[in-house]
């Protein structure tokens, strides 16, 4: 590889990663929130979504809307990095190919897929590490590494790589869509506007950006209640199959209360998720080569 490419690279790496931390950081007291909400409904001390995180604060602190976050960002950096490095890669090989008008769509695609088969056991682990933190699991992991090992001895590696399947079916889609919708909205902003893409406001990023992850969340949600029970279980699989665990849920909990429960509450985490870590990776990827640009 050309030494500007591995440079480039290595500017893609960092600009996804520190966009996908801060996004992570930014929104953990929701994902808090949101993981408690969905322990405690139906118990007799039961409160709403919206009340549950000032009694949180009143009772723990501040700094309990963040616990866990460190697991989550050790996931989430490698993952958004590596998934916007490849995009860039993926969409610069599509452009010269034979579908350049698509070549968001598909390059998000491919590159959804590439961060999920390199990061997917942390996400399994950062699963099993949520569920004990709230006790809902009868586990004593201390930390990321030994839940890996542990995970690994007591069910064996691929316990590590349960639902990722069901994953990677649910991910080529997102990707695609958030990736190519985000790329598309911005294009009709900026030809309304008349500027140029570094010219384009922030606010109207932010705006692309919440926009294509309710496009795809609401596309794949089904996928990533399976995702879940995959790596929630324990032992051996729930579900011979995605299929097998798709027409399951929907013939014993239906749609609403199955296959789409909770989408609600993930809206309130996604949007601004996927809203902060698109749009400042933009605005970093701009920064970065502005400043190589003028440095040349």
């Amino acid at each position: 590889m050309p030494k500007d490419k591995r440079k480039s690279l290595s500017e893609y790496l960092v600009a996804g990663g520190i966009a996908g931390m801060v996004a992570r950081t930014c929104v953990a007291p929701i994902e808090r929130v949101k993981i408690l909400y969905q322990i405690q409904k139906g118990s007799v001390n039961s409160v709403s979504y919206f009340a549950l995180g000032p009694r949180l604060v009143r009772e723990e602190g501040i700094a309990s809307l963040w616990k866990g976050n460190s697991a989550a960002v050790i996931r989430v950096i490698p993952y958004t990095a590596i998934q916007f490095a490849s995009y860039e890669f993926y969409k610069d090989a599509f452009n010269k190919g034979i579908f350049p008008s698509a070549s968001s769509l598909f390059a998000g695609s491919c590159a959804g897929l590439t961060a999920v088969a390199c990061t997917y056991p942390l996400d399994t682990v950062r699963a099993r590490m949520a569920l004990q933190l709230e006790g809902g699991a009868n586990t004593a992991y201390r930390g990321v590494l030994d839940a890996l090992f542990t995970i690994s001895r007591e069910e064996g590696i691929p316990a590590l790589y349960h639902g990722i399947s069901a994953t990677m079916i649910g991910v080529a889609p997102y990707a695609g869509i958030k990736f190519g919708s985000y790329e598309l909205m911005k294009k009709g902003m900026r030809d309304v506007l008349g500027v140029e893409e570094k010219d384009l406001p922030t606010v109207l990023r932010v705006a692309a950006g919440s926009s294509a992850g309710l496009f795809a969340l609401t596309f794949i949600y089904p996928f990533d209640v399976i995702r879940r029970r995959y790596q929630t279980h324990r032992g051996g699989s729930k579900y011979p199959s995605v299929w097998a665990a798709l027409t399951t849920i929907l013939r014993e909990e239906g749609i609403s209360r199955g296959l789409y429960r909770g989408l609600s509450l993930n809206y309130i985490k996604t949007l601004p998720n996927v809203a902060i870590y698109m749009s400042l990776y933009d605005l970093l990827k701009l920064r970065l080569f502005s400043d190589k640009e003028s440095n040349d």
